[in-house]
């Protein structure tokens, strides 16, 4: 074998080896605060209004009231407040919502999600499109556990409803503020309602947030990890009878905040700058890439829900929940976490879905109430990823393994470089002043000058449709024991395609087609064919009211995360289908009232079977979703809330969750992930706050809210980082000290507040590893620093 093919097959492996796909993995500390009242509210998550404390399930509720109090206005701060929840923004575009360890974060088009998210009952689960504003809401609700019959699709492990205010008939009404902070922090929000008539009233909500980046950019230009958005809702209620309600919400919300900034913690981002994620990252894109935009995100979410209620009679009502949803988002970013021009990547993500349920509700005030229903979702997604180097940086970066599959070390083949007076030999290894020649050519007896700008492409297409059927019964056996079953039928429609494709034809590194991501033949779009899948699920639970003040609970479930069709090159037919993810799931549980306290806690113990992970495959240079096998996670979840006086209350949380893989499958040979713990899945979080309100001798109130939350270590894979030289993607304990304090007028009509988040300017990050970490240069993504500002605003 000459030397040139040597280089050159030594090259492709490389690149094989240690190319990354386009999107970062995620982690967020998990903080679990319980609300600061003690009145129990009621909640829907059964389908029926029910007081909290009768729900035989594991399930968080905030009110509209509590969500103002706490100051919660997007998905990672509610999550402060949720014991066994966890949900990270690193960008609009790519959240992690993790249940109890369970995450769900993947953008691809085919790929499902083990968390479900709702709005007012409408499925918004695909990633891309599920981080939403939190604003003008009535209540949102977290159920914790496998919900097969109360969230369906995607509620593997739990799932979240937001419901949002509707129009209301009665009055008038208009709410107006607007804020300042550090970091040029601006926002302002409104919201009016209008009765048109005895029948029919309007509402209109609406948001506006911008603060700059909170990672210095060495290069100028924006700093990295700013927040840029304005929301919108506009909804009509009619009620033309007493049997008969209709609402039609309308939503649009647009993101265009800075990029992300990923930093390696191996190569300064500059010559002299610092590996430490907090410290000015320098991040860019280059040759005009997507069409010259900076790195960043542009998303726009938009979409239509309508929702009818029909009481045929006092015991039987018809609801429908229609939905029309769509988002479109392209983010820019710089994954090898440094200035030389390694990689810039992109997701261009596209998606639309309609659903339909119907559900028929029975309550006739005796022993058995229920409901049945059937529904049919249809969704068609893409994702296209270009990722574009520079090949000169991109050889310098293999050259210990393009010299090593040679047979040479790097400095061997400088030594020859040097010696036959090519120029700046000593470049063939240096990301900031590469050789621009290619060497497998050169030592073929060719001068090849490498490209400074190099494209590749691949797209992942998926279409699936899903029916539905669906029931839930509760009889109480006695007046005190309440026994519900309920099971769910599911059948999956899916179609997967995909393509790959370079535009320069071959590389000048491994005279390849793709140098980094898959390809198809000449580029041609895959189809899988239809393919079908069906299954059921299940629950079974016991309530019992031990007396006015206890009630206990037990439930046995099974959650379904369903099939995925994945993409993967290695197999005689690229298209793998990933059985579905099954867990069942058991629980005990209680609520506890007294005069000034409630208690509610939970103990659970589930096992997995099926666990869906994302491996990297080398042979194709991407990740693939495949079957990690058996995994088994058990714990325990609290939340107390004390009213000390009526106007000094004590909230408190504890999450213990122990998850982690078995050390060996069904047929007893040891896992991949063997004992390892789930990724972005601490086992021990908990979280204190005060809510004190005092009245003033001048008039109004003055009240002061300090939360302390904090969680123990964190890996941000599932490998736990083993396979690395050294341990380090992982963040360890930390906490985080908040603060607000606010004023009311006595008329509660004006308010004004101040606080200051991350007190203690705690140092933590939110993910490690990413796409650079398969190159040997993992990158690590900075937490928010102490940030502090004012907000005024009225109610009319």
């Amino acid at each position: 074998m000459s030397l040139k093919t040597r280089l050159m097959t030594a090259a492709a492996l490389g690149a094989a080896a240690f190319a990354a796909p386009a999107a970062a993995q995620e982690a967020e500390r998990d903080a679990a605060v319980a609300v600061a009242v003690t009145d129990v509210i009621t909640v829907t998550a059964q389908k029926r209004e029910q007081s909290l404390a009768e729900v035989p399930i594991a399930l968080t509720a905030l009110g509209e009231e509590q969500l103002e109090a706490l100051g919660i206005g997007q998905f990672d701060e509610l999550s402060d407040f949720v014991p066994g929840l966890e949900i990270q923004e690193q960008s609009p575009n790519n959240p992690g919502f993790v249940i109890r360890g369970i995450t769900s974060d993947s953008g691809g088009a085919t790929d499902e999600a083990r968390v479900a998210v709702f709005q007012d009952g409408v499925p918004i689960t695909k990633s891309r499109g599920s981080y939403v504003e939190l604003f003008d809401m009535e209540r949102i609700e977290v159920a914790k556990g496998p919900q097969p019959t109360l969230f369906g699709r995607g509620a593997l492990i739990g799932g979240i409803n937001l419901i949002q205010n509707k129009p209301d008939l009665d009055a008038f009404a208009a709410e107006a503020w607007a804020g300042i902070g550090t970091y040029d922090r601006t926002e302002f929000g409104a919201m009016v309602n209008m009765p048109v008539s005895d029948t029919l009233a309007l509402r209109f909500a609406m948001i506006d947030k911008a603060r700059e980046g909170y990672v210095e950019n060495a290069l100028g230009g924006e700093d990295f990890n700013s927040v840029d958005l304005s929301a919108y809702r506009l909804s009509a209620r009619f009620e033309p009878t007493a049997e008969f309600s209709l609402d039609i919400i309308a939503n649009y919300q647009e993101d265009t905040p800075s990029g992300t900034s990923f930093k390696s913690g191996t190569i300064a981002p500059v010559p002299g700058g610092s590996l430490d994620p907090w410290e000015p990252a320098a991040l860019n894109t280059f040759g005009g890439f997507e069409g010259g935009r900076d790195l960043g995100l542009e998303r726009e979410v938009y979409g239509i829900s309508v929702l009818a209620d029909y009481a045929f009679s006092d015991a039987l009502t018809l609801t429908s929940i229609t939905g029309w949803r769509g988002f479109e988002s392209l983010e820019i970013f710089d994954p090898d976490g440094f200035a030389a021009e390694l990689l810039v990547v992109g997701e261009d993500a596209v998606g639309q879905q309609w659903s339909q349920e119907l559900r028929l509700n029975f309550d006739n005030g005796g022993r058995v109430t229920g409901f049945v229903g059937g529904s049919v979702f249809i969704e068609d997604a893409k994702q296209r990823i270009p990722l574009a180097t520079n090949e000169a940086v991109a050889q310098a970066f293999l050259a210990p393994v393009i010299a090593g599959g040679a047979g040479f070390t790097v400095a061997q083949i400088e030594g020859l470089l040097a010696m036959m007076s090519v120029p700046n030999a000593g470049g063939f290894d240096d990301p900031f002043n590469p050789l621009t020649i290619s060497v497998p050519a050169f030592f073929g007896g060719q001068i090849v000058a490498l490209r400074d700008f190099y494209l590749e492409e691949t797209a992942n297409f998926g279409e699936t449709t899903a029916y539905d059927l669906f029931g839930d019964v509760t009889v109480a056996v006695s007046d005190r024991l309440d026994l519900t079953a309920g099971l769910r039928w599911t059948k999956e429609e899916k179609e997967a395609s995909v393509y790959g494709w370079n535009a320069f034809g071959a590389n000048r590194i491994t005279f390849a087609p793709p140098l980094f991501l898959p390809a198809t033949p000449n580029g041609t779009l895959l189809t899988s064919g239809t393919r079908e899948f069906d299954d059921f699920t299940w629950r079974l639970a016991a309530n019992y009211d031990v007396s006015e003040q206890v009630n206990l609970w037990a439930s046995y479930a099974r959650g379904r995360r369903p099939d995925v069709i994945s993409f993967d090159t290695s197999e005689p037919d690229p298209f793998v289908t990933v059985p579905a993810e099954i867990v069942d799931s058991y629980e005990v549980g209680g609520f506890w009232t007294l005069d000034s306290t409630t208690l509610q806690a939970s103990a659970f113990y589930s096992e997995y079977e099926n666990f869906q992970t994302s491996r990297f495959e080398p042979n194709q240079a991407t990740f693939i979703t495949d079957n990690a096998g058996l995994a088994t996670q058990y714990g325990v979840e609290a939340q107390l809330n004390h009213a000390f006086t009526d106007t000094v209350s004590l909230f408190a949380s504890y999450a213990w969750n122990h998850a982690e893989f078995d050390e060996t499958d069904d047929q007893g040979n040891v896992q991949e992930f063997a004992g390892n713990a789930f990724r972005l899945s601490p086992e021990h979080a908990f979280a204190l706050g005060l809510q004190a309100e005092f009245d003033l001798a001048a008039g109004g109130t003055l009240a002061f809210l300090p939360t302390f939350s904090w969680q123990s270590e964190v890996f941000f894979d599932n490998d736990n980082d083993l396979t690395d030289a050294v341990q380090d993607e992982v963040q360890g304990d930390y906490g985080i000290v908040d603060f607000k304090v606010r004023y009311e007028t006595g008329e509660g009509g004006i308010w004004a507040e101040a606080y200051v988040e991350n007190l203690l300017d705690e140092d933590y990050i939110i993910d490690a590893g990413n796409t650079g970490d398969s190159f040997g240069i993992p990158t690590f993504i900075a937490g928010a620093p102490r940030m502090s500002g004012i907000r005024i605003g009225g109610r009319f």
